[in-house]
Formats: C-alpha cells, structure tokens, sequence
C-alpha cells in the first residue's frame, strides 16, 4: 500500500474515532497524572503523545518497523486534543496502577461500567500492598 493510502486509511479511522467519541483523557487526582486512552477495537489503546507512543498491537508490529507511519489511535488523540473533542473522565490516584495494568495488558477491555470498576468498589488487586 502506498504511503498517501495509507495516511488516508489511517485519517478515516481517526476521525471515526474522535466522531464517535473513543478518546478519553483520564486525570487521576490529586497527582494531575494524565493518560489519553483511546477505545480500539479490541481494547483500550494508552497513547503517549508527546513521546509519539501507543500500545496497540499495530503500533509495536508495523509502525515500530517502519511498515506504517504512524497508528489512527496516535492521530485521534491530536485530532481531539485540537478539536477539543474527548471526553474527560477524573479517577482518584488509588486507580492508576489498576488502570495501566489493564491498559498495558493485550486482548482485555477497561469498561468503567464493568463490575471490575464499579462505583465505589476497591480496584482489584494481583498483591499485597502492606
């Protein structure tokens, strides 16, 4: 595929996904830690912006060997950081390491409705934090 299908390809799902409101910042407090998620396919995709970074599985595999230039997910958080089109979600800092886990782990899917993060439950935990 050549390079301008491929920006073009990436654009149209960029766009699909600020349209349909799949960017989400996450600010947990009171730290101020910020993560741009976006809702992929089969995850939650954390991108690092400003290191040119996401976890997709695209990204590790095609963009890091130069194969593709970029992921939709990278572009869709430009775009909504530009157009001022994501959604804010505030989480208190007892969340983040929870959080990133699952945002980091292959094939799972962070849903704030799901038992898992119900309101007012305690973030599961893997250990003991004593």
């Amino acid at each position: 595929m050549e390079l301008s299908k491929d920006y073009e390809k990436l654009m149209e799902e960029a766009e699909e996904a600020v349209s349909e409101g799949r960017v989400k910042l996450y600010i947990f407090k009171p730290s101020g830690r910020r993560r741009w998620i976006v809702v992929g396919r089969h995850q939650d995709y954390l991108i690092l912006p400003e290191a040119g970074y996401c976890s997709c599985s695209d990204f590790f595999f095609r963009v890091m060997s130069g194969e593709k230039p970029t992921c939709y997910h990278l572009i869709a958080v430009r775009l909504a950081r530009e157009r001022g089109r994501y959604e804010v979600i505030e989480e208190s800092d007892e969340w983040h390491d929870t959080l990133m886990n699952e945002w980091l782990r292959r094939g799972r899917r962070v849903e704030k409705g799901s038992e898992a993060l119900g309101e007012g439950s305690k973030p599961p935990s893997t250990s003991s934090k004593g």
